[in-house]
């Protein structure tokens, strides 16, 4: 399996708190959709054709990455990052819900990716694949 060169951080509980780093120094999901700018035809610089692919494999487009905030500052949006993680739509932003912006982030940061668990299953439920030919 080949995977991209440039994807998005991983969403984490901690983005629902502010900019910061992830433990490997780099920087987290919501530092780097802050430092993308303002919205335009390049909006998605070094990510686009990761972003193109996903709305692909998705099927729906990419929802606003930042809705405003405190001060009308811009903050990362849950319905962003429940797009990123393959969710479906409203699967935890649904208004019926009624969760605050910082519980949606928490649980989609606490949460497993659908295709990464798929994988994990497949990987153990198929060990004999993955052992090395003695």
């Amino acid at each position: 399996m080949r995977v991209p060169a440039r994807t998005l951080p991983t969403p984490r509980a901690s983005d629902a708190r502010g900019p910061g780093q992830h433990g490997d120094g780099g920087a987290d999901l919501r530092t780097t959709i802050a430092g993308l700018g303002q919205p335009d035809t390049d909006r998605w610089g070094i990510y686009a054709a990761a972003v193109a692919r996903w709305e692909l494999l998705l099927g729906r487009g990419v929802p606003e990455p930042t809705q405003p905030g405190r001060h009308a500052k811009p903050v990362l949006a849950p319905a962003f990052v429940e797009w990123l993680m393959g969710l479906d739509e409203h699967w935890v932003t649904d208004p019926v819900l009624g969760l605050p912006r910082t519980a949606a982030l928490r649980i989609l940061g606490n949460g497993v990716i659908p295709q990464q668990a798929a994988t994990a299953l497949r990987m153990l439920l198929c060990p004999h694949r993955w052992q090395v030919p003695s």
